[in-house]
């Protein structure tokens, strides 16, 4: 593909508010489609139609961890024009009101992993010795 394609696609893809508002919170935290969904406050099938876009266009990457799926903003690799474009997109949705409650509401996303993951070990703290056997 020529290069001038590419910055089209990239375009394409980063053109949804929605979408742009994802990967900034995928640019800190590595989350999972439900914990999107609360911090984007949007139905599943939505962000999963975006996820998908995103990562077609190769915005975001996955991995695997047990039961769950998590996505994260992918710039390793990509060359530097990439880099600008994202840079000055990240600057500008940054700003904006909808940048600041997925902020707020992220902040509740991650302090219920931790609790949860807490709860988790703390039940299973008992059952340590006999689970390692």
């Amino acid at each position: 593909m020529p290069a001038h394609a590419a910055i089209f696609d990239d375009l394409t893809a980063l053109s949804d508010a929605t979408r742009s508002r994802m990967l900034l919170v995928l640019e800190r935290y590595e989350l999972t489609v439900s914990e999107l969904c609360t911090v984007l406050q949007l139905p599943q099938s939505t962000v999963s139609r975006h996820l998908k876009t995103l990562g077609d266009a190769s915005w975001v990457t996955s991995r695997r961890d047990g039961t769950s799926r998590y996505y994260t903003l992918a710039l390793d690799g990509r060359d530097a024009h990439t880099r600008r474009l994202w840079s000055l997109l990240r600057e500008q949705i940054s700003a904006t009101a909808g940048a600041d409650q997925d902020a707020r509401r992220l902040k509740g996303v991650l302090a219920r992993r931790q609790t949860t993951s807490e709860q988790f070990f703390a039940s299973a703290a008992g059952q340590w010795d006999r689970l390692r056997r």
